[in-house]
């Protein structure tokens, strides 16, 4: 995808890195060091993406191009580059980021946070939700947030494989099905695979074939500092081809937003 506002930028190329040490204030938030004076500064969403990603490694260009990715194609917002773009100049006006031609190194002291982070653990069970990308109207009460397993059972190298099965009772698809990903440190992409076929039709009524595979469901999401939960979004690997008079437009025909944890501090936390 083009976008003009990144294209005619004068950062596109440039790496972008952080200046000042940081720590997480929740398991969502960061709070940042300020060096020049004795405050510590919390920002909203978008900045706060933009400092994690500040390592020196990426240009501005590769990391808009990598948050345009994590959107199905006709769901990116529109002006996303010049919004990202936006904060980043904030940003560097203020002293927190900085601007360099090339890949920088940075200190381990402002690369890490300062207190250490949890390690990735995937093998056991994770239980999740999953919510569709639309408005209430077209849901019922057991679409409005559908609930999962998935047990993760096989793991060799940074690739994975287990099972999952939803929740009938809050509108999941029947079936016991499979999952195959990868994973790296910070981000998890896996492909859900369900045995049966399941749709809503307009009139809010869930109709199965079991004689057809179910279309195969991509995740992507990323851990919480603590890798015990990843958040992200789903959408169906297929598109579909629709008429909109004589133009032709490929579209996905499903989208959400989903969260799991690990089985384990559940019931840790459970007491």
């Amino acid at each position: 995808m083009k976008f003009q506002t990144l294209e005619s930028s004068e950062l596109k190329n440039k790496y972008f890195y952080r200046l000042e040490r940081w720590d997480w204030l929740t398991p969502d938030m960061i709070h940042v060091v300020d060096s020049k004076s004795p405050r510590f500064i919390t920002m909203d969403y978008w900045p706060q993406k933009i400092y994690l990603e500040a390592k020196g490694q990426r240009t501005v260009a590769e990391f808009i191009h990598l948050i345009a990715s994590k959107y199905p194609r006709t769901g990116i917002p529109i002006n996303l580059d010049k919004a990202i773009l936006e904060e980043l100049y904030s940003l560097v006006e203020e002293e927190l980021i900085a601007i360099s031609d090339s890949p920088v190194n940075l200190d381990s002291s402002i690369l890490n946070p300062l207190t250490d982070e949890g390690k990735v653990n995937l093998p056991g069970t994770w239980i999740g939700t999953y919510r569709y990308n639309i408005t209430d109207d077209f849901k019922d009460e057991k679409t409005k947030e559908v609930e999962f397993t998935i047990n993760i059972t096989s793991v060799k190298g940074k690739k994975f494989e287990g099972s999952v099965e939803d929740n009938l009772s809050t509108g999941g698809t029947p079936g016991i099905g499979r999952i195959s990903g990868k994973y790296s440190d910070s981000e998890v992409s896996f492909n859900k695979n369900m045995p049966i076929y399941a749709e809503m039709s307009s009139n809010k009524e869930h109709v199965l074939d079991k004689n057809k595979l179910h279309p195969t469901i991509m995740y992507v999401g990323e851990f919480s500092r603590d890798k015990k939960t990843i958040s992200g979004v789903w959408r169906f690997k297929k598109k579909v081809l629709v008429w909109k008079g004589i133009i032709p437009y490929w579209i996905t025909p499903g989208t959400g937003d989903f969260t799991m944890r690990k089985k384990e501090q559940l019931l840790n936390g459970a007491g």
